[in-house]
This record gives structure tokens, sequence and C-alpha cells, in this order.
């Protein structure tokens, strides 16, 4: 494909002769219009379906999908779709970016209300020398952050998504809150949820084959 940038711009829509905009930038396109307007069609169906986050560089799904699936069928089907449960680093950034970008999505996900919960991609495995979080389809394995709180206790949201690890997770000074924290454990994964018997909680002690109505993804995709 020949591109020549023509200007910055944040709006996607079609003109002559035709265009294709990706990242905020249009370019100006050899192909034919028929080509061009069946691509940007998909553009704007991504724009539709998710929001980009530029602290994560990824698309983050507006709404929540594949309820009652576990964690291992949700990974599974996620990959078919080219998609992926954001990782804890990543939706705790996308916690921190809607707060202050989209706060109506950001009170859909965390305001108390109907149960609901959402897949994160942790999934905590035993070492050598001590526990390790596997993401990256298992591909990545990094120990967990030394200052990575190891105790089951209420904390503050804010103050988890103001200063999180270096793998997204609670630390040992995150203030006291509401929120409901059971710490990693072997053999398990991460889920986030709100509701209004329970608040806000972050479980990394999932079995993966859990499933439950109220519990999906939200996905996330690059491009």
């Amino acid at each position: 494909m020949v591109l020549k940038r023509v200007h910055d711009i944040k709006k996607y829509y079609l003109c002559y002769p035709p265009t294709i905009v990706t990242n905020g930038k249009i370019y100006k396109s050899h192909l034919p219009r028929f080509f061009m307007a069946s691509k940007i069609g998909k553009i704007r169906k991504l724009q539709d379906d998710f929001i980009y986050i530029p602290t994560t560089k990824l698309h983050f799904t507006r709404e929540e999908t594949l309820q009652e699936k576990n964690w291992l069928e949700t990974h599974g089907l996620l990959q078919q779709k080219g998609s992926a449960m954001p990782t804890m680093l990543e939706f705790v950034r996308t916690l921190k970016y809607l707060k202050k970008k989209n706060v109506e999505l950001y009170n859909e996900i965390t305001g108390v209300g109907p149960w609901r919960a959402t897949w994160i991609y942790a999934n905590f495995k035993r070492g050598e020398d001590g526990l390790y979080v596997l993401t990256g389809n298992k591909s990545k394995s990094e120990r967990l952050d030394p200052d990575t709180l190891m105790e089951d206790k209420r904390i503050s949201l804010e103050s988890w998504i103001a200063k999180p690890t270096s793998q997204g997770l609670p630390r040992k000074d995150t203030a006291k809150g509401d929120l409901s924290f059971r710490c990693p454990r072997e053999c398990s994964v991460a889920m986030f949820g709100a509701s209004n018997g329970k608040g806000n909680y972050l479980y990394c002690d999932k079995d993966p084959s859990d499933h439950a109505p109220y519990l999906g993804v939200h996905a996330v995709r690059h491009g």
C-alpha cells in the first residue's frame, strides 16, 4: 500500500481522493475508493466497539463480553478473535485513564450496582524462588515484585490505581479502603468486579475453571 501523510486529525471520514486514518493521522491512498470504504468501515467498527487507551497503546472494549465462560475458555475464544484479556498492569492503567477521560465507562466498571466482574490476564505459578505471574499467552514469566501486597486486605481503589507495582498489583503501602483484595495464590488467576453487596473487589486467588453469569471480560486489542 502506498500512503502519503496529509495532516493530523482525530476523526475518521471518507473524502476524495480516497483516504485512510490511523492513530489520529490521515493518509492519502492510491487504492480504489471501494477498497478504502471497506477498510475505513472496519476502522469505524473498531472505534465503535473499543476505546483507545494511549497509556497502554491498546484498544479496550467498551462492553463486557463472553459472560459465563471460565478463564481458560475466555483466553482461547479471545485468541480466535485476535484479542486478549488485559494484563493487570494494562487494566490498572486503563482504569486510571478512564477515571480522567471517560468517567461513564469508569463508573460502569467500578461503580457499585448489579453484580459484574471481568477476567484479567494474570496467572500465578510457584517457582523455586517464589511466586511468579505469567502473561503473554504464558510466554512471559516474572517473579512477583517484592513490593506486592501479599495479604488479604481491604484497600483503597484510588490508592491502588495511583501507584501500583511494576506488574499492576497493589503495593504493600496501598492505603486502606473499601476494595476487597485477595492476594495472589499458586495456580490461581485474577478478576476485578463490583456489586451492591461486596463493593469493589480484586481477587487474585480464582480457580481458572470458575465461571458465573456475571463474569465476563473487557478485552484488549492491538491496532
